[in-house]
């Protein structure tokens, strides 16, 4: 009878702790080598020898490493961070080593336990790392404009809102109103300012095109922004967080997936539903929310999502509408993926 065994990885950036356990849960092998495929590979052989190659691994900079060894035939199950975190909290002292075997110990005891994260597709991931980017140099540039603004009203001036066309124009006549022809170190400053929030503006520009027209070539995405409200990046993130649809077998399972279902609370007799959990991706759900809004702006009278989004908003108020509205988009949007079809406004 073929002894089963499980492997924990601790990845570093540099270096991997290795850990193998037995049934009983006594070490077969432990080992630190380099954070490569080739060099974990020949830590794992003894796996390969008893035809039982199970791997465990934290989700994030691990990633790449669980893709090489998936290709490798390896049985490959990355962990979610916050669970696996206090599962080896219990351990007194950290250690990689320790680490690693205490991950090897969430396969053996704690598989029921400790949630796993679905390994995307090199696609997908590429896609939603492009995404993450822009969001990061959307939140530089709102930083950059208020900063801008806040110091131009430090002086008694004041820099118009929400129009970043002709910011250059607006600064430059704020600065001859305060400080006339002088040069002084400010001035200087502040023109230093409005180039940086210029190449940011440049950027979110060039960016939005590139991600519409990759919106209009992934034919799934097409069919997405056909809903009223869900635009490019809605439709690209909820692609790229997905990745593959038939890994929900129940379409319903997508709004907890993205932390849109609430919290349920219960003890003896009293069941208490709370917020939503905001377990998933932060990013798809305030997507979905915000597309959720422009649906109920958008959506037609006569659509039979329309009239339930309004019946919702008239028992539970608009913020409510919108959470549960964003939770029923993200069902269709999966159902329409999984079957192939397109939006009907009638029934939608």
């Amino acid at each position: 009878m073929t002894k089963r065994l499980w492997a924990g990885l601790d990845v570093g950036v540099e270096s991997t702790a290795v850990c193998i356990l037995g049934e009983q849960g006594e070490i077969v092998h432990s080992a630190t080598c380099r954070t490569d495929v080739a060099s974990v590979h020949r830590e794992l052989l003894c796996l390969r020898r008893r035809r039982l190659r199970r791997v465990g691994l934290e989700a994030g900079i691990g990633t790449t490493l669980a893709r090489g060894l998936r290709n490798l035939g390896y049985q490959v199950e990355l962990y979610e961070t916050r669970q696996l975190s206090k599962f080896l909290r219990l351990r007194r002292n950290k250690t990689d080593a320790g680490d690693a075997k205490g991950i090897a110990e969430a396969g053996r005891l704690g598989a029921a336990t400790v949630s796993r994260v679905y390994l995307k597709s090199l696609e997908c991931q590429s896609l939603q790392s492009r995404l993450t980017i822009r969001r990061h140099f959307v939140r530089q540039r709102l930083a950059a404009v208020t900063l801008l603004g806040r110091q131009l009203e430090v002086f008694g001036g004041r820099l118009k809102r929400g129009n970043l066309m002709n910011l250059r124009r607006n600064v430059e006549l704020e600065i001859r109103r305060i400080f006339g022809t002088s040069q002084e170190e400010i001035v200087s400053q502040l023109r230093c300012l409005v180039d940086y929030c210029e190449q940011l503006i440049d950027y979110q520009r060039t960016v939005d095109r590139e991600f519409r027209k990759a919106a209009g070539e992934i034919e799934i995405c097409r069919r997405l922004m056909e809903i009223p409200g869900v635009g490019p990046l809605c439709a690209l993130t909820f692609y790229a967080v997905v990745g593959d649809p038939d890994r929900f077998k129940r379409s319903a399972d997508i709004g907890p997936y993205l932390g849109l279902a609430p919290r349920i609370a219960q003890s003896g007799l009293r069941v208490r539903r709370g917020r939503i959990s905001k377990m998933g991706n932060a990013a798809a759900r305030k997507l979905l929310v915000s597309s959720s809004l422009a649906f109920m702006r958008w959506a037609p009278e006569d659509s039979e999502l329309g009239s339930w989004v309004r019946a919702v908003e008239e028992r539970r108020g608009r913020k409510r509408a919108m959470v549960a509205l964003a939770r029923k988009l993200s069902v269709l949007m999966l159902i329409m993926w999984k079957n192939g079809t397109s939006y009907e406004p009638r029934k939608g």
